[in-house]
């Protein structure tokens, strides 16, 4: 920044404002003690006069018409003898014009002044180019003393840098202690969130729909498929049986001719290659058929399939079994209904060791009454078959209480004396909670009666 001081107009400017002093050696002096070390002073040579353009207009145009009427008035005194009509009309022809042209010169600058309202007139960057287009200063509206003031107080804040700098270790401490206040704040609303979130749940599931399941009901019925004689399919069902053809091209075309009939004997090779086969790729062709075919007697080998060494079959058993549109819950129930304890047990194998059960279990506090109803035919099934060590080490460990609330219901409504043995080992060697405790004495009492 620059502090220039004029030689005859004893003027300064300043890159803020504008300060009058005079150009004395002592004001220099004076200033150079109270204006900070990176200011300079300059002389610069002497300022144009201060004039407005709108006043240097103005006056113009008084000397314009001064000089037409006294140009009017030597004219008739030129001439005596020229008529005084002839005098007097130039004349106000004259003054008519001057007052014409005084008029268009006011629209002018009228039109002008709006035209220039848009630009900010608080802008130092244009207020800095008006200046310096006009090579002139103007400093009349402005106190020196109110300057030099602000000057003064530019320099307080170097003076009190010294008790600034202990600040911060105060607020460090203060800092320092907030954590800890804060930490505690955070554990006692994360410990009553928690429990609010519990209370929640539990009050929630009274409304799920897993209370509502008070019976395993029958399995919906469905419309098996027919028995095909063709030649081609009867054909193709011999080859794909390893004791007659070994070459496993050969089995591959038949499987393809069996994927054309959607029939039960072709239903039936399927389900025997899907399961049996050496082939893996095979076996994972014929799950894919038979997830093709959509239909309920295809469940149960899809479902075993799902158990397959082979990590290409259980990937395809997965996708068809999930790409099924009917009722799996009937499905699953169909199972029960066989009263067969082998198949019933493959079955609940199969679904543990793919995974299928730990997902159900979950699926019996779902808000959707018909996939909560999924899970409730699957632990049926196992409950049924026997197959309960999964039923019993959730209810154990099982992050979620309603879980358990969930798996208790199943057992105390499917009422099986198996269980009765199993869930007093449990209650003898894990701690439950208080209302988890009410739940299993309750499902005890209720098997206890069932027995007797």
């Amino acid at each position: 920044m620059k502090f220039v001081v004029t030689k005859q107009t004893k003027k300064c400017i300043i890159g803020i404002g504008h300060l009058s002093v005079r150009a004395g050696r002592d004001s220099l002096v004076n200033l150079r003690e109270i204006l900070p070390s990176d200011f300079s002073i300059h002389t610069t040579r002497p300022m144009r006069t201060n004039l407005l353009l709108k006043d240097r207009k103005i006056g113009l145009f008084y000397i314009l018409a001064a000089t037409a009427i006294d140009a009017a008035a030597q004219a008739s005194t030129v001439n005596p003898k020229a008529p005084a009509a002839t005098s007097d009309n130039f004349v106000w022809y004259l003054l008519i014009a001057i007052l014409v042209a005084g008029l268009v010169g006011a629209l002018y600058l009228r039109r002008k002044k709006k035209d220039g309202t848009g630009e900010s007139q608080y802008s130092y960057e244009n207020r800095y180019n008006s200046r310096n287009s006009r090579s002139g200063y103007d400093s009349d509206g402005l106190d020196a003393e109110k300057e030099m003031e602000w000057f003064r107080k530019a320099k307080k804040p170097k003076a009190k840098s010294s008790k600034l700098t202990f600040q911060p270790k105060k607020q460090a401490k203060s800092r320092a202690q907030e954590p800890v206040e804060e930490e505690s704040n955070d554990v006692d609303v994360s410990f009553d969130s928690k429990v609010f979130q519990d209370k929640m749940r539990k009050l929630q599931y009274s409304q799920l729909p897993i209370n509502s399941f008070l019976d395993l009901r029958p399995a919906g019925k469905f419309q098996p498929l027919p028995l095909s004689n063709d030649e081609s399919l009867i054909a193709a069902i011999e080859q794909v049986n390893e004791e007659y053809e070994e070459d496993e091209t050969v089995r591959d075309l038949a499987v393809r001719i069996l994927m054309a009939f959607k029939t039960r004997n072709s239903i039936e090779a399927l389900s025997q290659v899907a399961l049996y086969d050496l082939s893996a790729n095979l076996r994972s062709k014929a799950v894919t058929a038979l997830t093709e075919f959509d239909h309920e007697s295809v469940f149960e080998a899809i479902l075993l399939a799902c158990a397959d060494p082979t990590r290409e079959v259980r990937a395809a058993a997965a996708r068809g079994l999930f790409r099924l549109n009917f009722d799996r819950a009937d499905a699953w129930k169909r199972i029960i209904e066989t009263g067969d304890e082998f198949q019933m047990s493959q079955a609940a194998r199969a679904a543990i060791e793919s995974g299928i059960v730990t997902q159900s279990l979950e699926r019996l506090i779902h808000a959707e009454p018909k996939i909560a109803n999924e899970a409730f035919a699957l632990v049926s099934l196992l409950i049924k078959s026997g197959e309960t060590d999964c039923i019993f080490d959730a209810i154990a460990n099982h992050k979620d209480e309603r879980v358990k609330f969930a798996l208790l219901h199943v057992l105390k409504v499917r009422s099986d004396e198996r269980s009765l043995a199993e869930l007093k080992k449990l209650k003898a060697a894990s701690k439950f909670t208080p209302e988890v405790s009410d739940r299993v004495n309750d499902t005890i009492y209720s098997l206890e009666k069932v027995s007797a």
